[in-house]
């Protein structure tokens, strides 16, 4: 049973958690659930990266992660650089505006962990955490045994 409260806990945090983002990230002009703001916060952190670092850190198949960059270059977010340790990819690169929205990414995603972490100690979260950690190692550990 208890279980079975996990799963039922996990889609209850997702559906929250989508419904206080979605409206901040609609509001900046990204499509919410596309993981268009995962990337901007991402290179906020680290620019001039490569597309599959960012992919890799994101956890994006290569698709996803060519629309988005696509999507994020066209609005005018992003840039490609040549990259000087590879003739054959680029580097990912903030614009100015994506260096504003890319900020606003990062209030958004703050405020939404004050919320979520409100009244829980440090040593609560930090099981959680390590909790959460092992379930996705796990959940990844069989995906990655079906691939094969």
């Amino acid at each position: 049973m208890l279980r079975q409260n996990i799963r039922e806990l996990l889609i209850r945090e997702e559906k929250a958690r989508k419904q206080i983002i979605s409206p901040l990230l609609s509001n900046i002009g990204l499509t919410p659930g596309q993981g268009q703001a995962r990337i901007l916060y991402y290179l906020l952190q680290k620019d001039h990266i490569t597309q599959k670092e960012i992919a890799d850190n994101c956890h994006f198949d290569t698709a996803t992660m060519s629309r988005n960059i696509d999507k994020l270059e066209d609005m005018g977010l992003l840039t490609r650089e040549n990259n000087p340790d590879s003739r054959r990819s680029f580097q990912i690169c903030l614009t100015e505006k994506g260096l504003t929205e890319a900020v606003k990414i990062r209030k958004v995603f703050e405020r939404f962990e004050d919320l979520a972490c409100c009244d829980i100690a440090e040593d609560e979260i930090a099981i959680f955490r390590k909790v959460l950690m092992k379930m996705c190692e796990n959940l990844e550990a069989y995906k990655n045994s079906c691939d094969q």
